[in-house]
């Protein structure tokens, strides 16, 4: 998988998950508020699998890039901002949009927001820089590696990953 996508968002991160991992939410619901809006919330599912997702810590424009297996050294080196998470793929897609998206659940995404995927479990490895215009969000590059595993990845997330810092 080599995919790169554009995304803007207006809220504060950006979630990821399989259709068919989260059939049980009922469409049209109030995910966000109801499951995932608390830090604790968040982590749970990260955690357990069934939904990921990591802050950007503003809206904006971002340069999404998907692809299979680790980061390089070099990658990491010049994109050092990252987060390991896990996630559970069903269905054989992977579906993401802006975290406040899920308000009002559904599973029909357009296209270009949908990655086809194997089923199974995945280490996933996202990371990120400042943009060169010091602004976060403002077409900022994000690399998503999908490295498939043979069990969920034991995370400790405790609150929400944050792939942003104060500078």
């Amino acid at each position: 998988m080599n995919k790169t996508v554009n995304l803007t968002i207006d809220g504060l991160g950006i979630a990821l998950f399989s259709a068919k991992t989260m059939d049980y939410v009922e469409p049209g619901s109030d995910f966000f508020t109801n499951e995932f809006e608390a830090p604790q919330q968040i982590a749970e599912h990260i955690r357990k699998g069934d939904i990921t997702a990591f802050c950007t810590g503003t809206g904006g424009d971002f340069c999404l890039h998907f692809l299979t297996g680790q980061p390089t050294a070099d990658v990491m080196e010049q994109f050092p901002i990252s987060a390991r998470l896990g996630l559970d793929v069903q269905g054989g897609s992977v579906q993401f949009c802006d975290i406040y998206w899920t308000s009002r659940w559904t599973t029909n995404f357009p296209q270009d927001q949908v990655i086809p995927l194997e089923d199974g479990f995945y280490s996933i490895t996202v990371c990120t820089r400042m943009p060169e215009s010091g602004y976060w969000g403002d077409n900022q590059t994000i690399y998503i590696y999908f490295e498939k595993v043979d069990k969920m990845p034991e995370l400790t997330w405790r609150g929400v990953p944050y792939l942003c810092t104060d500078e």
